[in-house]
C-alpha cells in the first residue's frame, strides 16, 4: 500500500515548513537613531586603531593601523542582527552583514559569540551602522539599548570593532602582520660563514694557549 509512503512525504514536508518558519531570518534593526551611540562608537574605534601597533601587539606591522583605516574607509554599512528570530533560543548568535562602497556584501559574519538578546539579556545592541570616510555617521536600532546605561553597551561596541577589523585581517594578513622568515631566508642565515672571532676560536690548534715551561710545552 502507498499510504505509508504518502504519510512519510506529507510528514516530511510539514517538518520542513515548520523549520523554515521557526528559523526564518529576523527583522532588521529598527530605524530609531542614536547620536550618542555614534559618538561612543567612534571613540571606541579610535582607541582600537591606536592600539594596532607592534608595541601593543607583537607581530603587528607598523602599518597595521593604516591598513585598518583604509579598509574602514571602504565600508558603507554594518548591520548587526540575530541569526534567527528571537523565539529561537539555541545557537541563535548575533552576527553582522558588511556592505562595502563597491556594493559587495558579506553576510552573517562572526561577531564574538554573543547570544541574541532577550528579556534576560538587555543591552546587546542590534544595530545598523552607516559609515563615511571610515567613521560612523549614523546608528539606528529599535531603541532596546536604552534599557541599560551607556557603559553597559561599550563591550558590545568593542566586539563589533574587533571583528570587523578581524574580517579584513583574515582577507589581507600581509597588510597587518609582519612577514615571517621564509625557508629560503632561514637557509641563507644558517649558510652564512661564522664571524672571524668564532672562526678563530673554533679553528685554534689543540696546543694553542697551553702553558709551557723553559723547555717548551710540558710533555
Amino acid at each position: 500500500m502507498l499510504w505509508p509512503i504518502v504519510a512519510l512525504i506529507v510528514g516530511g514536508v510539514a517538518v520542513a515548513l515548520f523549520l523554515r518558519w521557526y528559523y526564518q531570518a529576523p527583522s532588521p534593526p529598527g530605524n530609531t537613531p542614536n547620536a550618542k551611540l555614534v559618538a561612543m562608537f567612534n571613540e571606541r574605534l579610535e582607541r582600537a586603531l591606536d592600539r594596532l601597533t607592534p608595541s601593543h601587539a607583537p607581530g603587528l606591522s607598523p602599518l597595521a593601523a593604516h591598513s585598518a583605516r583604509a579598509f574602514l574607509s571602504g565600508v558603507a554599512e554594518l548591520t548587526q542582527h540575530c541569526r534567527y528570530q528571537h523565539r529561537v533560543t539555541v545557537h541563535n548568535l548575533v552576527v553582522f552583514d558588511l556592505t562595502l562602497n563597491d556594493g559587495s556584501v558579506a553576510k552573517d559574519l562572526y561577531s564574538g559569540g554573543q547570544r541574541c538578546p532577550g528579556a534576560d539579556m538587555p543591552g546587546v545592541p542590534i544595530l545598523r551602522i552607516r559609515f563615511k570616510d571610515g567613521r560612523a555617521v549614523e546608528i539606528t536600532s529599535d531603541g532596546s539599548e536604552r534599557q541599560a546605561l551607556p557603559a553597559t553597551v561599550v563591550p558590545a561596541l568593542d566586539q563589533i570593532i574587533k571583528h570587523v577589523i578581524s574580517y579584513d585581517q583574515g582577507l589581507r594578513p600581509g597588510a597587518y602582520f609582519k612577514a615571517s622568515a621564509s625557508t629560503a631566508d632561514m637557509h641563507m642565515a644558517w649558510a652564512s660563514p661564522p664571524d672571524s672571532g668564532l672562526s678563530a676560536h673554533t679553528t685554534a690548534s689543540p696546543t694553542t694557549g697551553m702553558a709551557s715551561g723553559p723547555g717548551g710545552p710540558s710533555k
